[in-house]
């Protein structure tokens, strides 16, 4: 079964749609993650390119080169300055999963960069780790 996602940033400017079931969904510890997100790391609902749909609103973004060596593209709303997405050099989007309108539709699959982890960093038990 095919699951709808929707959602968008805390002001309510910009919305997408990925109308397909996520690929993966990670906790990422990498250092990237942890100065973006300003937390203990970055949870990703990540979604095929082809099945993501930026439905209204602008958003700037930043490129930049991941700890993988790719460039990232990191999408967030110039008026409220949430992180959005991140489109990957992969074909995949990597949605932040708090701003999905049903954000426990993420389930996490994988944990990666762990070695990164903070010491009070929340990993949740039993995942896969890279």
């Amino acid at each position: 079964m095919t699951t709808t996602v929707e959602g968008g940033c805390f002001c309510g400017a910009v919305r997408y749609r990925a109308a397909r079931d996520p690929e993966l969904c990670v906790y990422c510890f990498c250092s990237d993650c942890l100065k973006r997100m300003g937390s203990d790391g970055y949870a990703g609902f990540m979604v095929d390119e082809d099945t993501f749909e930026h439905l209204h609103g602008d958003t700037a973004y930043v490129a930049a080169e991941a700890a993988s060596g790719r460039t990232v593209k990191r999408h967030f709303c110039p008026e409220c300055g949430s992180h959005l997405w991140g489109e990957t050099e992969l074909g995949l989007v990597s949605i932040a999963a708090g701003t999905l309108d049903e954000p426990d539709l993420f389930q996490p699959t994988m944990a990666a960069f762990t070695e990164n982890a903070l010491t009070w960093a929340r990993i949740p038990e039993g995942l896969e780790g890279r």
